[in-house]
């Protein structure tokens, strides 16, 4: 049996840490409110229903992925991540 790709293992990681984040944020805020109308998750992060529907959706795609197209999830998460983040730190 072959080893897994560090890519496989990034997008298996990735997508159990989104999906648990996202499950785990409704816990805090479910609203589906204003995208702006945020409440903070033990003073972390920012989360409503909207932001935890997205983790959730693309931790899914990281479970699906792995298997057969580890290598391009990894990057493109990586990339709308790192997207969202710079728009965030200029608004």
């Amino acid at each position: 049996m072959e080893q897994p790709s560090p890519a496989r293992l990034v997008a298996t990681l990735a997508g159990a840490a989104l999906v648990v984040y996202g499950i785990a944020g409704f816990f805090f805020d479910a609203s589906f409110a204003a995208p702006g109308d945020v409440r903070d998750a033990l003073g972390l992060a920012s989360v409503n229903g909207w932001a935890n529907c997205f983790h959730v959706l693309t931790g899914a795609a990281g479970l699906l992925l792995a298997g057969f197209a580890s290598r391009r999830y990894a990057i493109g998460i990586c990339t709308v991540y790192l997207l969202i983040a710079v728009a965030g730190s200029l608004a």
